[in-house]
């Protein structure tokens, strides 16, 4: 046979008269198919597979201990283009929404630096923002040295920074700004030495203080700001085991709430409320076969819809965390139950979208009826195949006649939410 190839209606070489399309023509295309070098294997792509598999699970806290690590590897690398909003945008915005918060700063502190985040997220979060910090993130994650831990919080950051070429998006859904705002944040403080920003900072999450620091931390809510930062030059590491103590303290809540023995969070009509709001993202988050971008986008609705939820039913948190606090001082309860609504109380308050995600995909009990007919109307719901309007109106009459005017409203306004939205149980 001739090592020159033929043309497609040349005799085949092989002698056999057809024309060489008709003959060996196929099987030689196979055999240099098969000899032609395999592409390689995209060098991220076990690590964005784990990212992907970490987001897909029902587990929440591993998704916030890898955006609490890609924190630490920001924080590490310091300001560097593509991993911090634009330094100059950023300082304006934040020196005027401070002088804004000045009272709110004052009477709430940790809600004063959550409307300081929603407000930056927003402004700053643009598409392209996210997509540069998205490219930049893949192409750190490639650098030598990074350990496998490093590698998965950075394709998570940029699974989470993906966003729809089309179409509108909110950037307050993407759990990866609120990192990046963390840690310029923090820097900002520092930089400009700023004491309203460094009262923020260490009150947005203080908690099980000593005697000392919740006495300087009193004073600097009442505007007497020295005693405060000469307990933290007297003690420069004071920021970092806050931050320690309020991650340990969230991943016991979490692990409490999977135990039997521990009781719910929620009152039964905000376990409703909840329920009809999540209930289509929740079932999108678990829609099989999704690819990275698909997958980000999903757990970025589910989030999305909890802070929904929460800017929706503003009473929602504070009812809550009033509640648990006064089942933390309950004495009729005990010890491991009070310990754990002291816990709760915190780690809530600090983090409210992460702890009632991880208490609606993760809590083993059920809330606790308050009267036997509550009970039963309760079960009869819950043994419904679809929810509507009307299926909960016994729910809400009957909170209306046992005097609980709040829960029926919750009520009402799932009530509300279902006439747009039914859903299958």
């Amino acid at each position: 046979m001739s090592s020159q190839k033929p043309g497609r209606n040349d005799p085949c070489p092989c002698g056999s008269g057809k024309k060489y399309k008709a003959c060996h023509a196929a099987e030689d295309r196979a055999k240099e198919a098969a000899a032609a070098p395999k592409p390689a294997a995209h060098p991220l792509a076990n690590d964005l597979q784990a990212a992907m598999d970490m987001l897909g699970g029902g587990d929440m806290s591993r998704v916030s201990e890898g955006l609490d690590h890609l924190g630490e590897l920001l924080t590490q690398w310091g300001p560097a283009p593509g991993l911090r909003f634009d330094a100059a945008a950023f300082d304006k915005h934040v020196s005027r929404e401070l002088e804004r918060l000045e009272d709110a700063v004052a009477r709430d502190p940790a809600q004063a630096r959550n409307s300081l985040r929603l407000g930056t997220v927003r402004e700053l979060g643009t598409r392209a923002f996210l997509e540069k910090l998205r490219t930049t993130l893949l192409v750190r994650a490639t650098t030598a040295g990074l350990s496998a831990e490093d590698r998965r919080a950075l394709c998570l950051g940029a699974l989470l920074a993906t966003t729809p070429k089309t179409g509108s998006f909110r950037p307050e859904d993407r759990p990866v700004l609120d990192v990046v705002f963390g840690v310029q944040f923090r820097e900002w403080g520092a930089r400009h030495g700023q004491e309203l920003a460094s009262k923020l900072e260490t009150l947005a999450e203080h908690a099980d203080l000593s005697d000392e620091a919740r006495e300087v931390l009193r004073k600097a809510g009442e505007g007497e700001m020295e005693p405060l930062v000469k307990y933290v030059e007297s003690d420069p590491q004071l920021a970092a085991r806050i931050a320690q103590e309020a991650k340990e303290r969230s991943s016991r809540v979490e692990t409490a709430m999977r135990q039997s023995m521990t009781p719910s969070v929620f009152t039964p009509e905000e376990q409703v409320w909840l329920t009809g709001v999540l209930w289509e993202p929740l079932n999108a988050l678990k829609a099989p076969g999704m690819d990275a971008k698909a997958r980000s986008a999903a757990v970025a609705s589910f989030l999305g819809a909890v802070r929904t939820a929460l800017d929706t039913d503003r009473e929602l948190l504070p009812v809550m965390l009033e509640r648990m606090r006064a089942k933390a001082k309950d004495t009729t309860l005990d010890e491991t139950t009070r310990t754990f609504f002291s816990d709760a109380a915190v780690a809530f308050e600090a983090e409210p979208v992460r702890m009632i995600l991880a208490a609606i995909l993760t809590s083993y009990s059920e809330p606790e009826a308050r009267s036997a007919e509550e009970q039963v109307v309760r079960a009869d719901l819950e043994a419904k195949a679809k929810w509507t309007a009307e299926d909960l109106e016994p729910y809400r009459k009957l909170l209306g006649d046992m005097n609980l005017p709040a829960a029926a409203e919750r009520i009402h306004r799932a009530q509300e939410w279902l006439r747009a939205h039914p859903i299958a149980m």
